[in-house]
């Protein structure tokens, strides 16, 4: 666009003085840090707080540089081919790991080693574009490297080096036409043949063909889930399998091999996700991912015998997805609420008097009850983030990571993914601009809430264990770990029912984390005691425990997000409450406050049916939510400023922290039609 036309549609800096709400610090604050460099502002001490535990900043740092510097990043139009666009984020998987993993600032082994570096590493590609990038940068070094480094031995590790750097770029062949959750039934069949001590890989029906394989266009092998089946027949369920796809140009495909466009998708449009198929397909016994089993002299064995314990084991490897997610999506919900937030600062819609001054559309009160619980949820899933990060480094309770990081992703996808179509509603025309970015975010991370585990699926899984732990809790073993808290269950159901704790409704009460905590934990508690009645129930009627689990499922789901809440909030409760920094812990607990309201309001049915909240004291928890909201929404520029996003990877005129915003808009709009956009034979 000319600068003529610019000016034409600029408006003036004035309106700025008419902004209520406060900018990234206020006028006292960056007086006091100019005369004293020691002293952090809040926002830098909210983004240094949201980190703790996976600073890294020298892999932060030349991300950072590689990233604002190199040709490769810069801003691309809205309008590329999908052709055009694989090979450019292609480009920029290659200056990644090359400028990061090459140089050893990063290896796969950290999966094992150092597992914070991965989670810094996340944090800073996860915000560029529209996670093209961070997609096939985990496929291939996390979910194809990861089952190299985790389900191979010795002799496999030797790829490591080449995969990580880009040389040997992989692909993670597990989910078929036909299965996707399912993953124990997979089609795709490894026989052995002792004649020439070989795999021969098939794809024998069409829904046993690999789909949405990420990086299929361009990986020349990849690790392939198939059934393991020995020369007598036996199945020996699913194992991983190193199988070469394509010659070394990167382009020939090997005999047998097939592969093809999923084509168009919802988002992820520089991801190469393809279909494989296998038609005896060879390879050496070696190419066996042999960790937790292996064929020797024509014999398979494993370490683990039971085939059901073995295949878990197997998948348990893959958990870094699980996390990766969680991670990711906490970035983009970052992200969207950087975007909506500037943006309902700077626009401004009608006012006391027709004639006078407009004011910001987040002074009005339905803007704040959108926006600000989601600023405080966001706070709130740092918190756990950093809980579960500093757990997966350690590995000293496997099943605790696995149901905290099943259920942390869960909540994190399901809740950036519909808070971003509200954000989306909340900026207006302008938010279904292209050039908003919420659409590329809204439709890059609503598929997280299927890959790596469906989310109905993986709250199963964390109400299984409950249950499971349920049951040891009454035959003599006690909860552990993060489910200390469910053997309080009967003084928490009777304390729960007393007739002063569900009237009493002053704001001191509403306000505490005692509160707070006791609705949480007696939401879990009572749901866990229904489930297990439930299922029991049901099992009496049908008998068979398949069938009583899936007419349970409401119930079973409603304890699973539940609990995962409940452990959101302990552990920010638990931040919060450490934090020596006044000013900082001052902010944060207003932020839990809301959270916490704002999580028991939205299952206001539950504290209801329970007689847990009688009704004035529903109201005043309404009331109380309506206060923090117009309260904290005077510090909302301030609080997204905290989220530390990289300024230059906002890409959104909407979401820039400088600048006229109409200007902004203006500068990426496009120019006069072309001769294209009209009927030819007319012209």
């Amino acid at each position: 666009m000319t600068s003529q036309v610019s000016e034409t549609y600029k408006v003036g800096d004035g309106y700025k003085a008419m902004l209520q709400f406060k900018s990234s610090e206020n006028n006292t604050q960056k007086s006091n840090d100019q005369n004293s460099k020691s002293k952090l502002s809040l926002s830098d001490k909210l983004k240094n707080w949201s980190i703790q535990g996976f600073e890294n900043h020298n892999i932060r740092d030349e991300l950072n540089r590689i990233m604002s510097t190199s040709e490769v990043f810069k801003a691309k139009e809205l309008d590329i081919s999908k052709e055009a666009n694989r090979v450019l984020v292609l480009k920029q998987v290659l200056e990644i790991t090359r400028g990061i993993f090459d140089k050893g600032l990063l290896q796969i082994s950290d999966l094992r080693d150092d597992p914070s570096k991965i989670l810094a590493f996340i944090d800073i590609v996860s915000q560029f574009d529209d996670a093209s990038l961070m997609t096939k940068l985990i496929v291939n070094n996390f979910l194809f490297g990861a089952a190299v480094f985790n389900l191979g031995t010795e002799r496999h590790h030797k790829l490591l080096p080449d995969i990580q750097a880009g040389r040997l770029l992989g692909c993670f062949a597990m989910t078929e036409l036909g299965h996707g959750s399912n993953v124990r039934s997979l089609e795709t069949t490894a026989t052995y043949d002792p004649k020439t001590d070989e795999f021969i890989i098939q794809t024998p029906y069409r829904t046993s063909t690999k789909w949405w394989i990420g990086n299929a266009g361009h990986a020349q092998i990849a690790s392939v889930f198939a059934r393991l089946i020995m020369d007598d027949g036996k199945d020996h369920e699913v194992h991983c399998f190193l199988v070469p796809i394509r010659k070394s140009n990167g382009f020939d495909l090997l005999p047998g091999v097939k592969i093809g466009d999923v084509g168009a998708k919802f988002g992820l449009h520089g991801v190469d996700n393809g279909w494989i198929q296998f038609d005896n397909v060879r390879i050496p016994a070696g190419n066996l991912l042999d960790r937790f089993g292996s064929v020797e002299n024509g014999v398979y064995s494993s370490p683990i015998k039971n085939p059901s314990r073995r295949f878990a084991n197997i998948l348990a490897q893959m958990i870094t997805g699980r996390i990766s997610i969680s991670f990711g999506s906490t970035r983009t919900l970052k992200s969207g609420l950087i975007i909506a937030t500037r943006y309902a600062c700077k626009r401004l819609q009608f006012g006391p008097t027709s004639t006078g001054p407009e004011i910001p559309i987040l002074s009005y009160p339905t803007h704040q009850l959108t926006i600000m619980p989601m600023i405080a949820s966001t706070y709130a899933f740092d918190s756990i983030k950093i809980y579960l990060g500093k757990r997966f480094q350690e590995r000293t309770d496997e099943a605790e990571i696995h149901v905290l990081a099943s259920g942390l992703k869960a909540i994190t996808s399901q809740f950036t993914t519909v808070s971003l179509m509200e954000l989306r509603r909340l900026c207006g025309g302008h938010g279904y601009g292209g050039y908003s970015r919420l659409g590329k975010l809204t439709a890059s991370i609503d598929v997280g809430r299927t890959f790596e585990g469906d989310n109905t699926l993986l709250l199963q899984q964390v109400a299984k264990d409950l249950l499971t732990q349920f049951k040891k809790e009454y035959s003599g073993n006690k909860f552990t770990g993060t489910l200390k808290y469910l053997g309080k269950n009967t003084s928490l159901l009777l304390s729960g029912m007393n007739p002063i704790t569900t009237m009493r409704s002053d704001d001191n009460h509403l306000l505490s984390f005692q509160f707070l905590l006791d609705c949480m934990e007696f939401r879990s508690s009572k749901l866990l005691i229904q489930s297990a009645q439930t299922v029991s129930k049901n099992y009496k009627k049908t008998k068979e425990s398949f069938t009583a689990w899936n007419q349970s499922l409401e119930i079973l789901i409603h304890l699973a997000k539940a609990h995962t809440e409940t452990i959101i909030l302990q552990k920010f409760i638990e931040k919060i409450q450490s934090e020596k920094d006044h000013e900082l812990a001052s902010i944060l607990k207003k932020l839990c406050q809301l959270y916490g309201l704002y999580i028991i309001r939205e299952d206001f049915e539950f504290f209801r049916n329970s007689n847990y909240l009688k009704k004035g004291k529903a109201k005043a928890i309404i009331k109380l939510i309506g206060q923090l909201c117009a309260e904290l929404s005077q510090q909302a520029m301030l609080l997204v400023k905290g989220f530390g996003n990289e300024e230059y990877l906002m890409n959104s005129p909407l979401g820039m922290e400088d600048g006229d915003l109409y200007e902004n808009i203006c500068n990426q709009v496009g120019g006069p039609f072309t001769k294209d956009n009209y009927i030819q034979s007319k012209l």
